[in-house]
């Protein structure tokens, strides 16, 4: 625990979870139906980032033996990452997305202003809550990568195991079945980017899995 309270740590939280909360203010400024004012919202998402940062920072290269900001990422992980991206973006968009429109239109964006405002909050906070801090968290409470990467997977599906609760419409039991695939597919994929190329991997399989909204938005 101690190497979460090094100035170093902190102070790289710190600057994280101020550009987290940066990136973040767009989606937040424009939430229609905030439930707690604007300055409240920024302030726990702030904290939370924090938090999260500094156990990613302290945790996830000791721990994990991952090194996020790599620069010396091999051509092969690039590519891994846009494929793999592309690919689940097509299942997405073909067999997923057209029934989730319909039971849940609010979670897709109508304009390219909102779909910017979406992926900076995805790409800022979404990725490090559901696999840079499990990952660290898993990897720091077991000691090894292994646990870490397994941390990820059933923290994902926890995550979305709750998403499905929140859902008024009834969904099909083949539906449920094929997210659920696919959730497990996109965190095996995210924290295996994470373990061969670390941040920057990650985040290019996460922005291309957004850019599928782009083919709505003529229609």
């Amino acid at each position: 625990m101690r190497s979460l309270a090094e100035p170093a740590v902190l102070l790289r939280a710190a600057l994280a979870a101020a550009l987290t909360v940066l990136a973040c203010y767009p989606r937040l400024a424009n939430w229609g139906q905030r439930p707690n004012a604007l300055w409240y919202l920024l302030a726990v998402v702030g904290w939370a980032a924090f938090v999260m940062w500094a156990a990613v920072f302290a945790w996830s290269e000791r721990h994990g033996g991952v090194k996020l900001f790599r620069r010396d990422v091999s051509v092969q992980v690039w590519l891994s990452a846009l494929g793999l991206g592309v690919a689940g973006g097509a299942v997405m968009f073909f067999l997923v997305d057209p029934t989730l429109r319909e039971v849940s239109p609010t979670d897709f964006p109508r304009t390219t202003s909102e779909w910017f405002e979406r992926m900076l909050f995805n790409l800022a906070l979404e990725q490090l809550f559901l696999c840079l801090a499990p990952f660290a968290f898993c990897a720091r409470l077991f000691r090894t990568q292994r646990a870490g990467a397994i941390g990820v997977v059933l923290f994902s599906l926890l995550v979305f195991a709750l998403k499905l609760q929140s859902v008024n419409a009834h969904l099909s039991g083949t539906l449920v079945a094929l997210l659920a695939v696919f959730r497990t597919f996109s965190s095996v994929v995210m924290v295996g980017l994470l373990l061969r190329g670390g941040f920057w991997p990650l985040m290019l399989f996460s922005f291309v899995l957004q850019c599928r909204h782009w083919f709505t938005f003529g229609g």
